[in-house]
């Protein structure tokens, strides 16, 4: 059944988003509508960076006003550390999953990345439509010992990539996503994945 991601991500005026509103996790059953739209869309992309097997039952998200994110976690997360192709071939990059962004973009250094690296999608959302930034991510080496989350956008070059710090939390979900403001436009997107990395991803708003 459609929905309205407009409703989803409602729409608040620039005055009351001024007052300090925080980010708000969207609730299981608003998630459960907006996935059919994306995954809906998702079949529509054609050609991604990376093969993904996506678990929309298991996505999260969050919204601010007319700003969010609902990332949809790829259903080969496990809590192994890799699974054997990745073993084998110590090049690969593991998915993670789609994330898809309503007027954010993630920063590249100082700046948010530009309209022209993003893919933008529009999603019909009731009589109206949403243009959202989708991305595909991935875990890859970086270094000997550490990783790093890539954020794969129109093609296999990556935008962004975000260092991946240890963390332990035995029993977690395949990932867990929030936000923080730091600023009228911009803020920190701390996505943590089985409990064994966490990502402190910087955004912005995009450019209209």
């Amino acid at each position: 059944m459609k929905t309205s991601l407009l409703a989803i991500f409602a729409t608040l005026t620039a005055a009351s988003l001024l007052r300090g509103q925080e980010p708000q996790a969207i609730s299981s059953d608003e998630l459960a509508k907006a996935t059919d739209l994306l995954m809906a869309a998702n079949a529509r992309l054609g050609a991604v960076p990376l093969k993904l097997e996506l678990t929309p039952d298991r996505a999260v998200g969050f919204k601010i006003g007319d700003v969010g994110a609902i990332l949809i976690p790829d259903k080969r997360l496990r809590a192994e550390k890799r699974d054997k192709a990745a073993r084998k071939d110590k090049g690969a990059v593991q998915p993670v999953g789609q994330l898809w962004m309503a007027k954010l973009s993630p920063k590249s250094g100082d700046s948010v990345v530009s309209n022209d690296k993003l893919r933008l999608v529009k999603v019909a959302s009731g009589e109206k439509e949403l243009e959202l930034a989708v991305f595909s991510l991935g875990i890859e080496k970086a270094g000997k010992k550490g990783f790093q989350l890539t954020f794969y956008s129109q093609d296999n070059s990556a935008v962004v990539r975000v260092p991946l710090t240890a963390a332990k939390a035995k029993g977690a979900a395949p990932v867990t996503l929030s936000a923080r403001r730091s600023g009228e436009d911009s803020g920190t997107l701390e996505l943590n994945i089985l409990g064994r990395f966490t990502a402190e991803i910087p955004v912005g708003k995009r450019a209209e």
